[in-house]
């Protein structure tokens, strides 16, 4: 397992927790969009990969197993500017969650 995979197997699930979408299915079937922890998520790998929106989407399309773990397929993902404006509306809920995780060293909300 490489370190890619071993974070995003620990950011999933607290992506989920956070957003309240422990059992929804990270791409929609019906053109709806994705869920929150799958933006949340690829938002986290981002900040980890210490690199640009557009380059996260373009690695990740050579990455099936990340992918697969997040519950998207390479042809699922995102554009990097849905990605971009997707945390920018969910920011706000998942901001303050993070900070207090960071400040008690406790689980997230």
């Amino acid at each position: 397992m490489t370190q890619i995979s071993r974070f995003i197997g620990e950011v999933v699930p607290i992506a989920q927790r956070v957003t309240g979408e422990v059992d929804e299915s990270a791409a929609t079937f019906w053109g709806g969009g994705f869920a929150d922890y799958a933006y949340v998520s690829l938002h986290c790998l981002r900040i980890y990969l210490d690199t640009s929106y557009r380059m996260t989407i373009d690695l990740l399309k050579e990455m099936p197993q990340i992918t697969g773990e997040i519950g998207l397929s390479a042809a699922d993902l995102p554009s990097a500017s849905a990605l971009c404006k997707a945390f920018d509306r969910i920011s706000m809920s998942v901001h303050p969650c993070s900070v207090k995780r960071r400040n008690r060293q406790t689980a997230l909300c």
